[in-house]
């Protein structure tokens, strides 16, 4: 009788833990869907669910929409490639690099960008999620008001003597993509100059093909540019 009574628990017992195993395996079913392979997915809600949007390679997303910014909850980098993602467009603020395959909640990861990212890219490698200057395109001298490439940009062909409030004394990095050097000033009209260690400098030159981070004295200091064929003509 006794061994009856086992045999009969024990059943029940297998067939709880079979039905507990078919209801964890339709949860898990339930999330993190509609992430085909090469895409980044995000989602509203945690653990992959709730409403869903998918990325390609093919281009970054420099600000997202009303109904995404800010919204993001949890991710999923069913691609190749790092997936870069951005508190701030452009590729601005906090920056959080996700492998290959990353699958989880933002509020999990070390910067807890949980609904706080605006901006995305997918990059080669973890180092591509630190630069933003493949934004210039040929031919264009760019600024951007953070290092590296990142944060708002602006892009030109020519002179410009007078920077607009909204640039002025804000570039930080530079893309020179043009045929041309850039002369860089500290004031409007290709005037002024910067004082370091004593000495004083009259521009800031970033050669033709060059991108960079435009160290001190001048980041945060330039007000005017001109473009020459030959830096003797700054």
């Amino acid at each position: 009788m006794k061994r009856s009574l086992t045999w009969v628990i024990t059943a029940i017992s297998l067939v709880t833990l079979a039905l507990s195993s078919l209801a964890v395996s339709r949860a898990s079913a339930a999330e993190w869907q509609g992430c085909d392979s090469g895409r980044f997915c995000v989602y509203s809600d945690a653990d992959g669910q709730g409403a869903t949007q998918s990325f390609g390679p093919e281009a970054p997303v420099q600000l997202y929409s009303a109904d995404w910014d800010d919204k993001v909850t949890s991710v999923h980098n069913n691609s190749p490639y790092w997936s870069c993602v951005y508190r701030h467009g452009y590729y601005g603020g906090t920056l959080q690099a996700l492998r290959p395959g990353y699958r989880g909640n933002l509020a999990d990861t070390s910067t807890n960008l949980n609904d706080q990212i605006t901006s995305h890219k997918l990059a080669k490698s973890k180092a591509g999620c630190f630069t933003g200057f493949e934004r210039c395109e040929t031919g264009y001298l760019c600024l951007f008001t953070e290092p590296g490439g990142r944060g708002a940009m602006t892009a030109t062909q020519s002179d410009v003597s007078r920077y607009e409030v909204t640039w002025d004394d804000r570039v930080l990095s530079v893309a020179n993509y043009t045929d041309k050097h850039a002369c860089f000033y500290a004031d409007p009209d290709f005037t002024g100059s910067w004082s370091d260690g004593g000495k004083s400098y009259g521009k800031y030159v970033v050669l033709r093909t060059d991108s960079t981070v435009i160290p001190q004295p001048y980041a945060g200091g330039i007000t005017s540019h001109k473009l020459v064929v030959g830096t003797s003509q700054c």
